[in-house]
């Protein structure tokens, strides 16, 4: 890479069912398989990360706060994580409730495939379902 002295490792996965291999460039060390993996499981970790950030931008509305005060603010950020928290924790400790409330919504325009999108969609419709339609939840 030009302008730079350190080491560079390229990491190449092929995935099952995908022709295009995924190619990590990192300046981790990598001297066999197992470190390949861990390079690959942090990536996955930072890719998810990435996704939480996208969602809380666009379904939670984390960048359109409507207040300048630090207090305020700190709240609505701890309101933001706090859904994200509830969410993963549906998708972790009660994955029949997730395949449920997934089903019971709407497919988003875009088809994402990030879990929390369609999860927030169906928790969305089935509430308004409850409360607003009084039809029966799930």
């Amino acid at each position: 890479m030009p302008d730079r002295e350190e080491d560079l490792t390229l990491v190449v996965s092929r995935l099952a069912g995908s022709d295009t291999p995924l190619m990590l460039l990192t300046n981790l060390s990598v001297e066999n398989a197992k470190d390949a993996e861990r390079v690959l499981r942090y990536y996955i970790r930072r890719w998810k990360c990435e996704e939480a950030i996208c969602f809380l931008k666009s379904q939670v509305h984390l960048e359109k706060i409507r207040t300048f005060r630090w207090c305020a603010i700190r709240r609505l950020v701890l309101l933001s994580v706090v859904v994200m928290i509830y969410l993963g924790w549906i998708v972790e400790a009660h994955p029949d409730l997730t395949d449920r409330l997934i089903a019971f919504g709407q497919p988003p325009p875009n088809s994402a495939d990030f879990v929390l999108y369609r999860l927030l969609t169906g928790l969305t419709e089935a509430i308004d379902a409850c409360f607003w339609l009084r039809r029966t939840l799930l």
